[in-house]
């Protein structure tokens, strides 16, 4: 069998997967399933067990660090189908779509680092991985961030979860950065670091009185500057130019959210 043959198989398990889990969603949305968090809960962990027969072949550090990215994602989405039941029909059509085919993008951009770990070497496509890793990243913290704040928690445990959401997408990051064949202290750090910037930016956001998914997405978009500079400093490529860059996105996003929605 040819490389190109296999990559058309795991491709087609790729397609099989995230039109799978777009059904799984939608199904989520009936009743008496749409009213169950248990239900909710339950979606993550059958993205879980389908990562390992979509990528076929995992072992070692892969088993925690190639899926893990996607079952984030997928947890967001399904806390969020749990927390919006009321939207509007067709936005509900449009998102079960978007999900299937941001999802199949996901397992394709993953699928590259494991490529590159399985061969030990880097492939082109890697340049595209990279940055759609990184979006994967902000939308994975948005979702579960908006699904935090939802659930009202008090402080200390939602401070908990929050620091938890910034470390394990920071570390599934930075691994993808380095393909180890275990995690480094350097990775630890970074994660670390991210998730502590995350509670801190939690904490003052605390006292602005907005709905859970614009808290969301604002955090969501300062996670990703921290993320960008963390990923930077570790990897001894951090300049002003990028610092300023990540700043001022954050501050523009952060000032539309509060003139547009206040």
């Amino acid at each position: 069998m040819t490389i190109l043959q296999k990559l058309f198989q795991k491709r087609a398990r790729f397609v099989l997967v995230s039109l799978g889990l777009g059904v799984a969603l939608f199904g989520l949305s009936l009743p008496p399933y749409g009213q169950s968090l248990g239900w909710a809960l339950l979606f993550p962990v059958l993205t879980w067990i389908l990562s390992f027969w979509a990528f076929g072949g995992l072992g070692g550090i892969e088993v925690l660090t190639i899926p893990l990215l996607p079952t984030l994602v997928s947890l967001g989405a399904s806390l969020g189908q749990y927390f919006y039941p009321n939207l509007s029909l067709p936005f509900k059509v449009l998102s079960w779509v978007a999900f299937s085919a941001a999802f199949y993008i996901l397992l394709l951009a993953v699928n590259v680092f494991l490529v590159e770990r399985q061969r030990g070497e880097k492939i082109p496509l890697e340049k595209a991985a990279r940055p759609a890793a990184f979006l994967f990243a902000f939308l994975a913290a948005f979702l579960l961030l908006t699904a935090l704040y939802k659930f009202s928690w008090d402080a200390y445990l939602t401070t908990f979860l929050v620091f938890w959401i910034g470390f394990l997408i920071g570390l599934t990051i930075f691994w993808f950065y380095s393909l180890t064949d275990l995690l480094e202290r350097d990775q630890f750090l970074g994660a670390a670091s991210v998730g502590l910037l995350a509670v801190q930016v939690s904490l003052a956001f605390s006292f602005f009185p907005w709905k859970a998914h614009l808290r969301g997405l604002s955090e969501g978009v300062f996670f990703y500057t921290f993320l960008g500079v963390a990923r930077a400093y570790f990897g001894r490529h951090l300049t002003y130019a990028i610092v300023v860059e990540y700043i001022l996105l954050s501050l523009s996003v952060f000032l539309a959210i509060r003139l547009l929605f206040a």
